[in-house]
């Protein structure tokens, strides 16, 4: 279950990797906001860059968090001899 777990984290740390190099891109090419057109909400472009960066640091955290239960790792530090 563990390692589902972890490919599941792993999956969503690639997924919001990849909002957060077009919004990079953006910020860089000189785009000070970023127009959500459906919404009607215009946001400045340092918003979604740091909320974007905070989930990818929480979601790779979690994964290696989560990876001390797998059972090879569990293994390797065990102290019994």
């Amino acid at each position: 279950m563990s390692q589902a777990l972890l490919v599941i984290l792993y999956l969503v740390a690639a997924a919001i990797l990849v909002p957060l190099i077009w919004v990079l891109g953006f910020w860089l090419k000189g785009a000070d906001s970023i127009a959500l057109p459906g919404l009607g909400i215009i946001i400045a472009t340092p918003l979604p860059v740091t909320a974007l960066v905070i989930a990818d640091f929480g979601a790779i955290f979690c994964a290696a968090y989560c990876v001390r239960y797998l059972p090879a790792v569990s293994m390797l530090f065990s102290e019994e001899e």
